[in-house]
């Protein structure tokens, strides 16, 4: 059982800082007792919970990502964005609250930068999750058979040894068709047989997902009423769901009568076709969350450190009015989908939160502040410390109990000296996710995959000043995506060696060629470094010439030479982007080969 304090931590989205004197009007009871807490627990909202879809793109596939498997969400949440407390917190759940100058380069017209955030009085030291009762819904079909497969049963041996003896799991399996695999089972006395349940799951058939969620969501709905804990739906897939359909026996249908019904769902991609649309609708379901997990170190880390506080929320249908004073208007507001927010009256924006879980990163909600509308050609609004820049209403009904709560606060305007570390990186995550964002459609949509090495240059220059640890596989990322738009920009000096190696990897169409009888324009030539192997396929093959052949090359990534030994030719390489000119010039003559990539390869 939840106890009393413990919904106070509630979406500590958290930050803090500079607040004015506050009226708090607490109508949950509950929230009345007082706790002094050593440590809070950290709380964050629900939806996506990270960006590793993106970033395993970029660092696994060597490929620049594209823009719509990107959000600004999934960024901040593999963050611990806790903002120091400007005050105690003695109830249920509080507010906090900082600001600063704001710089981002996209967005020159912002001024200020507020990050919003919840603390509570629930101690992390003594915290506990309630029992759980988990339905496991396993895709079995045939794109999981091997690794997929394999980290979904490795998840759920990882997740069956850490539960307790107060929990239960069943399995339900898709494919051609959906079954229970293992009905609801306790814990306690039967681990063994739950382990050997999860042993036995084979790869087969074609996917039905809406099938099988129907089979795992009746499961939960027959089993929650005789558990006393969470019951919780966890999707396990490489599919990328429909979330376009809202009828009762779609995706999304069955997620909000799990949601009313008080059943979470917690969305794990295997390898799934992910974009940001599924995050942003998943965010929008109550009790919904979604991780991606690309390998074992990453199930190995979700698992071991984050399944209690993935299974556990802590409130719903959070509220959040936030009000500029005259002169400023917000512009901007990053840490929840468009979908989840209104405008209002006299500048003020209203945000939805379906849900709050308790999380090991602190999360936040950050918001940029530009001149009033009218103002363009007038100074920005002075404030003095002692007047308020925006006002914030807060209310939320807690997970255990149902009660509502409310909480309100004025935002001081930015403090002399230098904001606190946690505000300044989330500062340079959104910085982060806008750059990546336009670098990507530059790249992708545009076609400027020029303009896209400007901003991915510009932004690691600006990330450099962050070096902890945790921001590392943020300046590794960069560098990825750097590197593909340098090798794409013909900027052979600035690409690493390890993708220099592939340069020539794909299939090029020949434009352009001169000094060589077997190769003629509109040729293919196929390269693949892995094997080793030079394939030519011919548009209309000269007498003598079969239509496919193929010889062995040798690439020296740093001397950029192409090595034919059956032709007995060694040729310089130039690449430009999307060309790549081969060319040798001597005493046995001159050659070159203009060569453009073909889509895709």
């Amino acid at each position: 059982m939840l106890y009393k304090g413990m919904m106070a931590s509630m979406l500590a989205l958290t930050m803090a800082g500079t607040a004015f004197a506050q009226d708090i009007v607490v109508e949950d009871q509950d929230a009345h007792e007082e706790m002094i807490v050593v440590s809070a627990m950290r709380v964050s909202a629900g939806g996506a919970q990270d960006i590793n879809h993106f970033r395993s793109i970029a660092l696994e596939e060597n490929e620049m990502p594209r823009p719509e498997s990107l959000t600004v969400e999934g960024l901040l949440g593999q963050h611990d964005l806790n903002l120091p407390l400007a005050r105690e917190c003695r109830q249920l759940l509080c507010l906090a609250t900082e600001s600063m100058a704001q710089g981002l380069p996209t967005r020159p017209h912002d001024r200020l930068f507020v990050g919003l955030g919840f603390t509570s009085n629930v101690e992390a030291a003594t915290w506990q999750r309630e029992p759980l009762n988990l339905v496991a819904v396993v895709d079995k079909s045939g794109s999981m058979s091997g690794e997929p497969l394999t980290l979904v049963k490795q998840a759920l041996t990882q997740i069956a040894n850490q539960m307790t003896d107060k929990d239960r799991m069943s399995i339900i399996l898709y494919g051609d068709r959906s079954h229970v695999w293992l009905n609801p089972t306790a814990m306690k006395g039967n681990r063994a047989d739950i382990l050997a349940a999860i042993a036995g799951i084979e790869s087969s058939g074609s996917t039905n997902m809406e099938e099988g969620l129907e089979v795992g969501f009746k499961t939960a709905h027959a089993d929650a009423p005789g558990f006393r804990g969470t019951t919780r739906v966890m999707l396990f897939t490489d599919e990328q769901p429909n979330v376009g359909a809202t009828d009762a026996s779609s995706f999304m249908g069955m997620a909000k009568a799990g949601a009313d019904a008080g059943i979470g769902m917690t969305t794990i991609g295997v390898g799934v076709q992910y974009d940001g649309t599924l995050a942003r609708q998943i965010g929008s379901v109550s009790g919904g969350n979604l991780f991606f997990v690309e390998d074992e170190e990453r199930v190995a880390k979700l698992f071991g450190e984050e399944l209690d506080t993935m299974v556990s929320a802590i409130a719903h249908d959070i509220h959040i009015t936030m009000t500029p004073v005259k002169g400023y208007a917000i512009s901007g507001v990053f840490g929840v989908p468009d979908a989840l927010m209104e405008q209002g009256r006299d500048g003020a924006v209203s945000i939805t939160v379906p849900t709050a879980f308790f999380s090991n990163q602190a999360g936040g909600i950050f918001v940029a502040l530009g001149k009033e509308s009218g103002r363009d050609n007038l100074p920005a609004i002075s404030l003095s410390p002692s007047e308020p820049l925006m006002t914030v209403a807060l209310d939320y009904r807690a997970a255990h109990n149902g009660k509502r709560a409310k909480d309100e606060l004025t935002v001081a305007p930015p403090a002399a000296g230098t904001p606190s570390a946690p505000l300044a990186k989330a500062h340079v995550l959104v910085d982060q996710y806008l750059t990546m964002r336009d670098a990507s459609l530059a790249y992708h949509r545009d076609g400027k995959v020029k303009e896209a090495h400007r901003l991915l240059s510009g932004l690691k220059a600006r990330l450099a000043p962050f070096t902890e640890e945790e921001m590392e596989q943020e300046h590794q990322l960069v560098a990825a995506m750097l590197d593909k738009a340098a090798l794409m920009s013909g900027y052979e000096g600035e690409v690493s060696a390890e993708l220099r190696k592939g340069l020539l990897d794909g299939e090029w169409v020949v434009r352009n060629v001169e000094g060589v009888s077997d190769i003629s324009r509109g040729d293919r030539l196929q390269f693949d470094s892995e094997d080793k192997e030079m394939v030519t396929l011919r548009d209309r093959p000269r007498r003598g010439l079969e239509q496919e052949d193929s010889e062995a090359f040798a690439f020296d990534p740093d001397a950029l030479r192409l090595t034919l030994p059956d032709s007995k030719m060694v040729l310089k390489v130039k690449s430009m982007g999307d060309r790549v000119r081969l060319r040798r010039s001597d005493v046995d003559g001159n050659v070159q080969i203009d060569l453009v990539r073909v889509n895709g390869s």
